[in-house]
């Protein structure tokens, strides 16, 4: 729980970040002032307090986006308007982690990568490269010190789950349960080959699926022989996420995704378990990618009867 008398900078900086945005409920804790009914935030105030939290907490809220079985209508909403707009580590640290992993010159193994990332979020940055034998892919470095921020902000974001479980909303969608099951997926996170584990076999159901057409739906190939705990170099998709492309048929792309998740959760009881509009691109061949398999989930075989 938040205490006032032990607080460490990245605690104080978030309960000044909860006070600035108007949670009068927390301003009420913290003080010990008497107030009404526990209260969470307006929908629109909790994504400025999430966005304002940093990358792990735009994380949750991308997450939470995904579960309107969990979320009202309103929070969904707001949270999926959330993107991470995280800073790139700057190239010279990430030339040593991956030099560092893959043990080996990188001139050995790549013709080119691009210094510049195409992308950086909360867990990890992608760089556009060639293999040494032309193969364009991307490649995912962990951010260095990643696993120490994880820890600590999953610590404090705990504390906040037991606040929030003291509201009305926090009692009705289990907040502190859901929050556990959050960091320890983050947490999984940290380990790329974990997360090329999960594609390859995501690729795999798919493609042995009666159900979906693995000519238009693809998920990207993992090179293991470069890839490491840290390092995780896939086959490159030229594409746009979902939203932001220009879809030519989009009642043929909402059944394919349709089909794919219908697979996943009823027939495999193995699915990609963030797919924000983020992690979903439309190919420049037409084809639609399932991309970042780092979160997965599972359901047993009674669980996918009922």
């Amino acid at each position: 729980m938040f205490s006032l008398t032990k607080t460490s900078s990245r605690q104080r900086e978030i309960v000044e970040i909860l006070l600035s945005n108007g949670w009068d409920y927390m301003r009420a804790v913290l003080t010990g002032v008497k107030t009404g009914e526990p209260q969470i935030p307006t929908p629109e105030a909790l994504k400025k307090i999430l966005v304002e939290l940093g990358p792990f907490f735009v994380k949750l809220g991308q997450l939470l986006s995904t579960r309107p079985d969990l979320l009202p209508p309103t929070y969904v909403e707001a949270f999926s308007a959330l993107q991470e707009n995280v800073p790139p580590v700057a190239w010279e640290l990430i030339k040593n982690v991956i030099e560092t992993e893959i043990k080996v010159p990188l001139d050995s193994v790549f013709q080119y990568i691009n210094p510049e990332a195409i992308a950086a979020g909360s867990i990890g940055q992608i760089h556009q490269a060639i293999l040494a034998n032309g193969q364009q892919v991307a490649i995912k470095v962990l951010r260095p010190g990643i696993d120490k921020i994880v820890s600590q902000d999953s610590t404090l974001l705990k504390g906040i789950a037991e606040l929030i479980a003291l509201t009305e909303f926090g009692q009705t969608y289990s907040v502190v349960k859901l929050t556990a099951e959050f960091t320890n997926a983050v947490q999984a996170e940290l380990d790329f080959r974990q997360e090329g584990r999960f594609t390859d076999q995501l690729r795999d159901n798919l493609i042995q699926s009666r159900w979906v057409d693995s000519d238009k739906l693809v998920v990207p190939q993992v090179y293991w022989e470069v890839s490491s705990e840290k390092v995780l170099v896939l086959e490159w998709l030229e594409g746009k996420p979902l939203l932001a492309a220009e879809v030519e048929c989009k009642q043929e792309v909402t059944t394919l995704l349709f089909r794919a998740f219908f697979q996943q959760f009823y027939i495999d009881g193995f699915f990609h378990a963030d797919p924000h509009p983020g992690n979903i691109f439309y190919l420049s061949n037409g084809q639609v990618a399932l991309l970042d398999c780092g979160m997965v989930g599972s359901l047993d075989p009674r669980t996918r009867q009922i």
